[in-house]
C-alpha cells in the first residue's frame, strides 16, 4: 500500500480514484465506475441543463477531422434524431474540410482535383501544411445549445475565407451534374437552410432546431 502523503499527492495531482491493496473485484468495480462518472458525457447527461457553449480551436490538418466531427456529435448533439446527426455529420465534414482546405491552406478546386488524379493529394497537403505563411492557421468551432430557444448552432471561422456567393447561387441542377465543386456546400444547405457565409467567406453558421 502507499503512504496516506503519497495518496494525497497523487489525488492533488490530478489522480481520479485510489483503491488499496489487495482489491477485490467488487471494489475495482466500484473505482471504475466512479472514475467513468467524472468523464465527460453529452448534453443530455446533465439534469437541468438550461444553455451550453463550447468553443475549439484546432489545427489546418485534414486527417483530425474525422476526430473532431465524433467528438463532437457524442458530446453536442446526442439529442438529436439519428437521420439528423447523419446530416448533421455531412454537414460538419463539408464545412470543415472546406475551412481548411480552401480557407486556410488555399487549396483551390483545380489544383485539388489535378492533385487527385495524378495522386499527389497527400503531398500537396504536407507542403501546405509545412508553408511557414499557412502551418500555424487555425479553426474555430464554436457550438451554442441553448434549450430555451431550442436551437443548436455550429460556427466555423477559418484565417481567410474562400468564395462561396458563386457556389450558394447555383441551382439544384448541380446535384445532377458532373461538376462536383460546391455540391458538398449546395447538399448542406438542403438539410440546413440555416446555412450563411460572413461577408469575407470565413466564417459559416448553422442552426438547427433540438426538437
Amino acid at each position: 500500500d502507499a503512504p496516506e502523503s503519497l495518496i494525497l499527492e497523487s489525488l492533488r495531482a490530478g489522480a481520479a480514484d485510489y483503491v488499496h491493496k489487495p482489491v477485490t473485484e467488487e471494489e475495482l468495480a466500484h473505482a471504475i465506475q466512479r472514475v467513468r462518472g467524472l468523464l465527460p458525457g453529452d448534453l443530455s447527461d446533465l439534469p437541468g441543463l438550461c444553455r451550453s457553449e463550447y468553443r475549439l480551436t484546432v489545427d489546418s490538418d485534414p486527417a483530425h477531422i474525422p476526430g473532431i466531427i465524433s467528438w463532437l456529435i457524442k458530446t453536442t448533439a446526442s439529442m438529436l434524431p439519428a437521420v439528423r446527426r447523419l446530416h448533421l455529420q455531412g454537414a460538419l465534414q463539408e464545412l470543415l474540410f472546406n475551412a481548411i482546405e480552401h480557407g486556410n491552406l488555399e487549396i483551390f478546386y483545380q489544383e485539388k482535383q489535378e492533385a487527385l488524379a495524378t495522386g499527389q493529394y497527400e503531398q500537396l497537403l504536407a507542403q501546405r501544411l509545412n508553408q511557414a505563411r499557412l502551418k500555424d492557421r487555425r479553426v474555430t468551432i464554436h457550438t451554442l445549445y441553448d434549450k430555451g430557444g431550442n436551437s443548436l448552432t455550429y460556427r466555423i471561422t477559418d484565417e481567410k475565407g474562400f468564395k462561396w456567393r458563386t457556389l450558394l447561387s447555383r441551382s439544384q441542377d448541380m446535384c445532377g451534374s458532373e461538376d462536383v465543386n460546391g455540391r458538398g456546400v449546395f447538399l448542406t444547405r438542403s438539410f440546413f437552410p440555416s446555412l450563411a457565409y460572413n461577408d469575407c467567406g470565413n466564417e459559416v453558421t448553422i442552426t438547427m432546431p433540438l426538437r
